[in-house]
């Protein structure tokens, strides 16, 4: 059913002319109850194959493990940045569980992807993280126009940029997105006890 604007507009005589149609209707999925504390206790990395994203999975991957943080051997590789994880991909990484940390991502486009799979995620129950950098964490607000949740989406945001950095570079971009997995590791353990 079409709805009468509040104000009549003077412009054909009567109001027929004045009908608001909205040409492209949304559907408005569920609230969704974001997922702070899994069922399983440890650390997924997905790749987003971003150039520098799997050196610095891995290498926040290991100071995890040296902290004595539970993390998952296999980094899912994603092979498109920009395409959000499809049907399979997110059965298989749901029915493993864990604190799922998609990236890393710093353009536009593998941003809103990243946040996009986090939220995929979260709708079935999973917990999932966008890690992306400063400049593109409105990514997410725009993502998440459609998607209500009960309280903010867990994110990873490092500096920016991910590309042509030095070793020492790379080993502190690992090194904070290890200290963000952990306070979610360390949250999600302290919520379930």
């Amino acid at each position: 059913m079409y709805d009468l604007p509040e104000e009549t507009l003077v412009s054909c005589g009567d109001v027929s002319c004045e009908l608001l149609v909205n040409p492209i209707p949304r559907p408005k999925p569920p609230m969704i109850n974001v997922v702070t504390a899994p069922a399983s206790r440890e650390i997924v990395f997905v790749d987003n194959n971003k150039p520098n994203s799997l050196t610095i999975l891995q290498g926040a991957q290991k100071i995890l493990r040296e902290r004595g943080i539970p993390v998952r051997e296999e980094i899912k590789i994603k092979l498109n940045a920009s395409v959000p994880l499809d049907e399979g991909e997110l059965s298989y990484l749901i029915e493993r569980g864990g604190i799922i940390m998609c990236g890393v991502s710093d353009c536009g486009s593998c941003s809103s992807s990243s946040a996009l799979d986090s939220i995929l995620l979260q709708q079935r129950g999973a917990m999932g993280v966008a890690i992306l950098t400063r400049p593109f964490l409105s990514q997410v607000d725009r993502v998440s126009t459609y998607y209500e949740t009960d309280r903010e989406l867990p994110l990873a945001v490092l500096e920016h940029p991910m590309q042509n950095l030095t070793d020492a570079q790379l080993l502190q971009r690992s090194t904070a997105l290890a200290d963000i997995a952990q306070g979610y590791y360390d949250a999600a353990t302290q919520e379930a006890a």
